[in-house]
């Protein structure tokens, strides 16, 4: 072969490799910025889904207000309670129908709308009765039932955010639980202030239990306000950064202060106001948060769909370089193989590295200019969209983790709440032999009312966490500690063979080594009731061991208290 063909078959050779390099690499970026721009698009839908679940859950938690105003009046089918009640159902029914036609959602959404059905003809049933008769666990039954509804609807929160579960959509799931967080604070503020109706309503003192579940819930609002913070404490929207300081000034500040009152005259049931006077009072408190949710839930939105317009662009730059290349390779040849064909290959290189994971180093080549510089600059921009990736499925977990702490610790004590002990002791009675027993000690503080009427709930607080530090101090590390209600704990024993009437004499006597010392300098001496009991997995379940426990710590206390009393699991 000739020289010149040599040279020829080398010429069309590489003018075949340019051109061939310079369609792969558009279909390549061509189909990566398409998918990205349909990515996008899905992302946006997805988001519209969860906004419209947020605002419907949102509605189910508004429409305590208006019932607890209802409900502590005389029935009336026309006051402005009952109309504003009326307005609010129908507000919720319309939240609820916008779900409808969404797949996916029909099994949560028909599960939310049964418990709601309930939960209304609970309350109307209550209306219809004149305020004197209603009595206060009726008020309770109606308040307990209505938490369940929007307990019912957080299946619908997990679809929705089940849904962001994909390669598409999964850096929204940090905005998602951060928005959930939100609506979690609001729904416990407002079953913080719920909690207190019945005892308005009636004239009676706030109870121990409810100051309990005022306790628990706002240790909750804490907990949850404080990862709200760490996660947009960094965003530099200005209005976003006003409606957080907005909800420390309403709630923490104004809303706050309402309950502190509250709680203060309550101890005497001498209150100075009504249901549907304190409801004005306090709801108002609580607009800045659910502001806040919906603001941040916007500002998502809005970058979604200035990522989709970003994509869309650059799907244009991309297939407008392309086909610029393919013509100047076509007109320019020789100029083509240094001005092209080597920062084509090494594109090719880079979208290969992007393939395969490896975001390690820049892109940009230098000494390209015009179109084949912008496409570097593209390749630079999605391995930066790599890395966000990576970084918010890092942040991912970690939140997750987080929030896997929180619902199963205790706010007050640190230690387990009693649905992390059901798990645990679930999870021990089945990985034991049929025959082999699970020891449970009962404790309850005696006369803990007492110590909270004379010293204060505050006091109170203080014994209950050094209950918590010295059950911790007494026991080993394997044994599981949980506060089970009120002043009441619950411990599992992970030996067998131990005697756990022997373990809970001990533990009675750390109550009685030492008084407890208060931080006003004070100090207190508490004793406990102990009920103890064990149970085979084929014995049992769950269940009859905590029955049993509980029959041997009513005796315990019936027999004078501060003494520990043994049974057997049926």
């Amino acid at each position: 072969m000739s020289k010149h063909h040599t040279l020829s078959y080398r010429f069309w050779a590489a003018l075949a490799v340019i051109l061939g390099c310079s369609v792969v690499l558009g279909t390549i970026l061509i189909s990566t910025y398409y998918r990205e721009l349909q990515a996008t698009r899905l992302s946006e839908t997805r988001l519209e889904r969860f906004q419209l679940v947020m605002h419907a859950v949102n509605r189910l938690s508004a429409e305590r207000g208006p019932v607890n105003s209802v409900l502590g009046e005389e029935p009336s089918t026309d006051s402005p309670s009952r109309r504003r009640l009326i307005t609010f159902r129908a507000n919720t029914d319309a939240a609820l129908d916008r779900l409808s036609p969404i797949a996916g959602f029909s099994q949560q959404l028909a599960e939310t709308k049964r418990s709601l059905t309930e939960a209304r003809q609970l309350i109307d049933a209550l209306d219809r009765q004149p305020l004197r008769v209603r009595r206060p666990q009726d008020f309770h039954k109606v308040v307990l039932t209505m938490f369940g509804v929007v307990d019912t609807a957080q299946a619908l929160v997990d679809a929705a955010i089940s849904d962001f579960n994909t390669a598409e959509s999964d850096h929204l799931i940090g905005t998602a639980l951060v928005a959930r967080m939100l609506s979690d604070i609001r729904e416990q503020v407002g079953r913080m202030g719920s909690n207190f109706v019945a005892s308005i309503a009636a004239r009676t003192p706030i109870g121990p239990e409810h100051r309990s579940a005022h306790d628990i819930a706002y240790g909750r609002v804490l907990g949850f306000w404080q990862l709200v913070e760490q996660q947009t404490g960094t965003n530099t929207d200005p209005q976003i950064a006003a409606t957080r300081r907005a909800v420390v000034e309403d709630f923490f500040g104004k809303g706050m202060a309402i309950y502190r009152e509250l709680l203060a005259t309550g101890q005497d049931g001498n209150y100075g106001f009504d249901t549907i006077t304190f409801t004005n009072q306090i709801v108002p408190t609580f607009s800045s948060l659910e502001r806040l949710r919906d603001m941040y839930l916007d500002s998502a939105m809005a970058k979604v769909k200035a990522d989709g317009e970003h994509a869309r662009r650059l799907l244009i730059i991309i297939s407008a370089v392309t086909l610029i290349a393919l013509l100047l390779e076509l007109v320019l040849v020789i100029a083509s193989q240094t001005l092209l064909f080597r920062p084509l290959l090494s594109a090719r290189d880079a979208v290969m590295a992007l393939a395969a994971g490896k975001t390690g180093g820049s892109f940009a080549a230098g000494g390209t200019r015009g179109e084949i510089g912008s496409l570097f600059t593209a390749l630079d921009r999605l391995r930066g969209k790599l890395i966000e990736r990576d970084a918010l499925d890092r942040e991912k977990l970690k939140l997750t983790a987080q929030l896997r702490q929180l619902a199963e610790t205790d706010g007050l004590t640190g230690i387990l709440n009693r649905g992390a002990l059901e798990q645990r002791a679930a999870s021990m009675l089945a990985a034991r032999p049929e025959q082999q027993p699970l020891p449970l000690i009962l404790l309850d503080i005696d006369h803990f009312k007492r110590i909270n009427d004379n010293y204060g709930h505050i006091a109170g607080d203080e014994v209950l966490k050094e209950t918590a530090r010295r059950l911790q101090a007494a026991l080993r590390p394997a044994d599981v500690i949980a506060r089970f209600g009120g002043e009441e704990f619950a411990i599992l024993l992970a030996d067998p063979t131990t005697r756990p009437d022997q373990i809970a004499e001990r533990l009675r006597s750390t109550f009685l080594a030492a008084p407890f010392a208060l931080d006003t300098g004070a100090t207190v001496s508490v004793t406990a009731s102990f009920g103890v009991a064990a149970m085979t997995p084929a014995g049992g379940n769950w269940p009859d061991l905590v029955e049993a426990a509980d029959q041997a710590l009513y005796e315990a206390k019936a027999a004078g208290r501060n003494r520990v009393v043994a049974r057997t699991a049926a």
